[in-house]
């Protein structure tokens, strides 16, 4: 007997074909993923499993509308879960992002069961349930539903009042000692990732036992353990997701792994061989793929099922908010030197914190995508598209030794380098485990970085109004809640004190600057530089016009 089981994760709320931050068709999406799925269960005489793994309703402007301006039943992800049959889900971390209410009113309107052992009440009792076993062809199998725990560092405390999160590893242990008797097959749905990765991001790559060339992804203690996990005796399969990789068997584990990348990129289809002996199933034989949903054509039926969510959304970011005097250069043109963009998403931040009473020196932002900003009309759909996440702003207050150690790691972004040596391409200064969420831009210091020099030795310009940076010197600064948690590798955030956590997101206040600023104007305080000058050397076109500003050092 062959049981199959499929397995989406990370679909961020993209069902259709489409890409609302830029506006053009894209080679992904649920609906794509839907046409695999039917073809593959009526290719099978056998039992076909379909499990999703988490961060399902939040991530495009999409979840953000039927989460925050039109809520409605069904929500539109249980719509399409529930029209394909799903088996199974467990919660990811960004399923929290609109607060515990919405994710309730999402859980309730699913028709399959949703499994998560490790988030539990304040008492020990689960808040879902935990595991499930189904019978299949005679073929008992276990599902556990586990999720990383780090949602109570980067989550709004009063989204996760009352709640609390266990640890991977030691509920796995608990779990599999009173499943693995009762089962044949024990299936792991879990939304955390590795904490190491090959040097290529590949399928095949994931493949090799030799571990000695990975390389941290910088999580957080805890927060991704697949790899300790897939080591654990008694897990047949893990599903896995939360890290956004493409991955179809991890090489030296004990459980077959996968991971079907994000955005309903791929979907996992995991076969298993099994065989009866005696009053037991043996399985005799494990393999997994991924399929691409590029040039796969999107399933008719779930494409008309959705169609009405599709356009109120298109309505929704189409409104126009503001004008853009000038154009606005975005990604890695956006992340080699102080410059417009970076300057409008700090002060939007700086006027939220100020009017919320709580005003701060500094700003930190980040430059998540490629996009930017043209001349002329600003849609709402332009101005989500400069900020991908769901996140809240919080004021901190922090030291400078909390700045310095933050610094030295956003430096760690681009690989080091010999100015005599350039690359050609500037994507090649990048380290090639740096994610452009990872590095941050400072509003309200003075700072240099050397790429000359090795990590956690860059940093040679630090100062605020002209005077150097001591350690016990203390700033207020605007920040994402990610970042603020510790998100990204930033542990040293959690070391400093919480003054505020904003109730409506960054893109709001994104969305109200503009709209209260148009027509906006592409300027930029020239407070940081790298050493050698990037920006000038790949980008000399793209800096718009700097403030009157005096960068020391």
């Amino acid at each position: 007997m062959r049981l199959t089981i499929l397995h989406t994760s990370d679909l961020h709320a993209n069902l259709h074909p489409w890409n609302y931050f830029t506006g053009i068709p894209a080679e992904h999406g649920l609906a794509k993923l839907a046409t695999l799925i039917k073809r593959v269960r009526a290719a099978s005489e056998d039992p076909v499993l379909l499990i999703d793994s988490g961060d399902t309703i939040q991530g495009s402007p999409l979840g953000t509308y039927y989460a925050q301006v039109e809520r409605v039943s069904p929500h539109p992800l249980a719509h399409a879960l529930n029209a394909l049959g799903y088996d199974a889900f467990t919660p990811g971390n960004h399923d929290f992002n609109f607060g515990l209410q919405v994710l309730q009113d999402f859980i309730g309107d699913l028709r399959c069961p949703v499994l998560c052992a490790n988030i539990l009440r304040q008492n020990g009792d689960p808040l879902f349930q935990p595991y499930l076993i189904r019978e299949l062809a005679g073929v008992r199998v276990g599902l556990l539903g586990l999720t990383t725990p780090r949602i109570d560092t980067w989550e709004r405390p009063d989204y996760i009042a009352g709640l609390r999160f266990a640890p991977l590893l030691e509920t796995a242990r608990h779990y599999l000692s009173l499943l693995r008797p009762q089962v044949d097959v024990l299936i792991l749905i879990l939304h955390s990732g590795p904490n190491q990765l090959p040097p290529l991001r590949t399928p095949e790559h994931w493949h090799n036992p030799d571990r000695s060339g990975w390389c941290s992804n910088k999580s957080l203690a805890g927060e991704n353990e697949l790899l300790a996990l897939a080591e654990l005796d008694g897990i047949d399969v893990i599903l896995s997701g939360h890290t956004h990789q493409t991955i179809a068997g991890l090489g030296g584990s004990q459980a077959l792994v996968v991971q079907p990348g994000y955005w309903g990129s791929h979907l996992s289809q995991v076969s298993l061989e099994l065989e009866r002996q005696g009053s037991r199933w043996q399985i005799l034989g494990k393999s997994a793929q991924l399929l691409s949903a590029e040039g796969i054509p999107p399933d008719p039926e779930l494409l008309a099922l959705t169609e009405p969510y599709h356009q109120a959304t298109l309505r929704y970011i189409r409104q126009p908010i503001g004008q853009a005097r000038s154009a606005y250069s975005g990604g890695l043109a956006a992340r080699l030197g102080a410059n417009p963009l970076a300057e409008l998403l700090h002060q939007a931040q700086l006027q939220a914190v100020r009017e919320a009473g709580f005003p701060a020196e500094l700003s930190l932002v980040n430059i998540c995508s490629s996009a930017g900003l043209s001349a002329g009309p600003i849609s709402l759909q332009d101005a989500y598209s400069l900020t991908v996440y769901d996140n809240t702003l919080c004021v901190l207050e922090i030291t400078g030794d909390i700045l310095r150690r933050a610094l030295e790691q956003t430096a760690g972004y681009f690989r080091q380098l010999d100015p005599n040596h350039l690359p050609a391409d500037p994507a090649a200064v990048v380290a090639p485990e740096a994610r452009g969420y990872t590095f941050d831009l400072y509003h309200g210091i003075d700072y240099c970085f050397d790429l000359t020099r090795p990590v956690g030795k860059r940093l040679v310009t630090l100062q605020f109004r002209g005077q150097p940076v001591e350690p016990a010197q203390t700033f207020r600064l605007a920040i994402n809640h990610y970042r603020a948690g510790g998100g990204g590798g930033y542990s040293m955030f959690q070391e400093a004190q919480t003054l505020w956590i904003s109730a409506d997101s960054i893109r709001d206040f994104l969305v109200y600057y503009i709209h209260t600023h148009s027509p906006i104007q592409p300027i930029y305080s020239p407070n940081w530089r790298l050493i050698p000058d990037l920006a000038k050397i790949y980008f000399p076109d793209c800096l718009g016009r700097p403030r009157e500003h005096l960068l020391v050092g």
